[in-house]
């Protein structure tokens, strides 16, 4: 029985992409954070799953509260609240397939984590995390 499972589970066929997505854009975000009594830390890191380049390159969310940003690092990070935008630095404008980059701020608030990750308007699978 678990044979024919695991079968079945190998030969299905993969999750599209929305209709509106281009095909070989597909992405991963793993969220880490640290809280602390007025605020909270992170570092994420964005990663390119498919087979073609994120180049510019913007990672926005959505935080759930009052959340706002106090700095940011190796991104140029703006908002308006609740939406979060991060930019690529000119170092790295460019996410290639099967590469990561990563990108952290600081943010007054609770340490709820975020909604709505998407790259270049690609929605990414998200993986919370302990810091």
């Amino acid at each position: 029985m678990a044979g024919l499972l695991l079968a079945a589970l190998l030969t299905s066929p993969a999750q599209a992409a929305p209709a509106d997505v281009p095909a070989g854009y597909d992405c991963a975000v793993t969220y880490a954070s640290l809280g602390w009594t007025t605020g909270f830390t992170t570092r994420m890191t964005i990663t390119n799953t498919g087979t073609r380049a994120f180049s510019p390159w913007i990672l926005q969310f959505v935080f759930p509260g009052s959340q706002t940003l106090m700095q940011g690092w190796n991104a140029t990070f703006s908002e308006t609240p609740p939406s979060v935008q991060a930019v690529n630095p000119s170092w790295q404008k460019s996410i290639d397939p099967g590469t990561s980059f990563w990108i952290g701020f600081n943010a007054n608030g609770a340490d709820d984590h975020p909604t709505g990750f998407t790259l270049n308007g690609v929605p990414c699978a998200v993986t919370y995390g302990p810091y």
